[in-house]
């Protein structure tokens, strides 16, 4: 991002790359778009950022593959000292050169996109997953896998499922 002709005070930019120009791995296919609120000070520039992407994804249950929408912001400070990043978490200030003419966002966005995959990557919240026996997946149908009896240890238990 150039903000070399930046005067001070608010700007804001929407600016577009293909997941391979900012390095994310095959299973974003589609493009990243980033919305930033710039906020130019003297000596310092405050970026908030909020972006979207998709792509094809693994379901962590099922193992079926799906179309997800990844959206997600971060903020970051950029300084020309660290004396102007007081009450900032580190991760969130970088220090730049008074002479930069210009911010390479592509590896912020990149990490901050990866962040954004949930940990758990599920087709639908109501996941059924796949049979333990047969390996069917259960949101086609049901299996016609007998459904084995508890290990008679946890029979006490049944009596509070049926309560």
């Amino acid at each position: 991002m150039n903000i070399s002709n930046l005067s001070e005070g608010t700007h804001h930019r929407f600016l577009e790359a293909s997941p391979e120009e900012i390095g994310l791995d095959s299973r974003f296919l589609k493009r990243i778009s980033l919305r930033a609120t710039i906020e130019k000070g003297n000596r310092q520039l405050f970026l908030h950022a909020e972006f979207k992407s998709g792509g094809i994804f693994t379901c962590d249950r099922c193992l079926d593959e799906f179309e997800k929408e990844i959206v997600g912001s971060y903020r970051l400070l950029y300084v020309t000292d660290e004396a102007g990043a007081v009450g900032m978490d580190e991760e969130e200030v970088q220090v730049i050169s008074p002479e930069a003419n210009h911010i390479d966002l592509d590896e912020d966005i990149r990490q901050y996109a990866i962040l954004a995959i949930p940990q758990k990557v599920l087709c639908r919240d109501d996941c059924a997953g796949l049979c333990t026996t047969c390996g069917k997946n259960l949101n086609h149908g049901r299996c016609s896998c007998s459904r084995a009896d508890a290990d008679p240890r946890w029979e006490n238990l049944k009596k509070y499922l049926d309560n």
